[in-house]
């Protein structure tokens, strides 16, 4: 019986609750961000995910509560994900005030829609644990437990805190901050985040490859390359940052030529990283004949999606790849308002 099961009359809410995040792509760095360089990244207001308490409706159990949709349609979880979304969420109560434990509450049903794609690098499950912070400091204010506000950077690292969960106990932070940011940015675990001001707007395609591969084992797919080949590891690594370094530059001036060269040599390096398929591979190619200026993987890699460089909106994609697997937006050019 899971210790989550109701046996009181207490309820979490009698509020009908509602938050939402956006997603969230790596431009460049991913995995050279890791060994403390930088990556650029970018939120995706127009991609986004909401989550909402129902307060009417009970169920048997806390690891029961969880009602997903994707694009429209219900998504199966499994009891191991319905289980760590219950921990996620306990975590994120508790962060709010240690006196928030499910187990003291009714379990009531909470729905996922989402237009990000869940495993897959677009930020899926920092966008789940921010709105799981966002839902657990409303309870908190109205229970009056919270004596006064909190931040948004304490918002922040909480949301990471939560993630965390998803990310076999350690995350950079990227996803997080970046979805948090709404905006472009570079990003360091030393460092934190900057905002980027871009000189010219472009479009991106996210093409989603429908293999999965989680975040931690890809991660440790490459410490173990590090292991035993430490010198490429390390250059590979380094010529990663040094591109990251020069994109920032392109990005402030508008070159755009400069930084789809870039892309392009990034995914070389992932690739002798191990952390590219074949199955982005032939993504890649069939986005450069059509058009894009580039194209490489975006995020852990091992699947997930591909990322499409192009000047003008590529409307044309919609005629070859399925809905449910593109996404196109556009990167504006970002004011420094922040």
């Amino acid at each position: 019986m899971s210790e989550y099961k109701s046996i009181n009359k207490q309820v979490l809410t009698h509020l009908n609750l509602n938050a939402n995040a956006g997603g969230k792509a790596i431009l460049i760095g991913e995995h050279s961000v890791v060994y403390g360089h930088k990556a650029i990244s970018l939120a995706l207001p127009d991609i986004r995910l909401n989550m909402q308490i129902c307060p009417d409706k009970f169920t048997e159990s806390w690891e029961d509560s969880w009602e997903t949709r994707i694009k429209g349609n219900i998504y199966q979880t499994n009891k191991e994900i319905q289980k760590l979304l219950t921990l996620a969420f306990e975590k994120a109560l508790q962060l709010c005030h240690p006196s928030l434990e499910l187990k003291h509450f009714s379990p009531q049903k909470i729905v996922i829609q989402s237009e990000i794609p869940l495993g897959g690098g677009m930020g899926g499950s920092a966008a789940i644990s921010t709105c799981l912070v966002k839902l657990s400091i409303e309870i908190a204010k109205h229970k009056h437990l919270l004596t006064q506000e909190i931040s948004n950077e304490t918002q922040i690292q909480f949301s990471n805190d939560v993630d965390c969960l998803f990310h076999s106990g350690k995350a950079s932070g990227l996803d997080v901050t970046t979805v948090a940011c709404d905006g472009l940015i570079e990003f360091s675990k030393e460092n934190g985040f900057k905002y980027i001001k871009n000189a010219k707007e472009f479009w991106l395609a996210l093409v989603d490859t429908k293999e999965r591969s989680d975040t931690a084992s890809m991660v440790k797919k490459v410490a173990d390359f590090l292991k035993i080949n430490p010198d490429n590891g390390k250059k590979y690594l380094d010529n990663l940052s040094k591109l990251t370094d020069s994109t920032l530059v392109f990005l402030k001036e508008g070159r755009l030529l400069d930084i789809a060269s870039n892309l392009n040599c990034a995914q070389l390096f992932l690739e002798k990283l191990g952390v590219s398929t074949k199955k982005i591979t032939d993504l890649i190619k069939t986005l450069q004949s059509n058009g894009a200026l580039a194209a490489k993987l975006t995020g852990a890699g091992g699947g997930g999606l591909v990322l499409a460089l192009f000047e003008k909106k590529p409307e044309h994609l919609y005629n070859i790849f399925s809905e449910d697997v593109l996404y196109i937006t556009k990167v504006p050019v970002y004011e420094e308002q922040y």
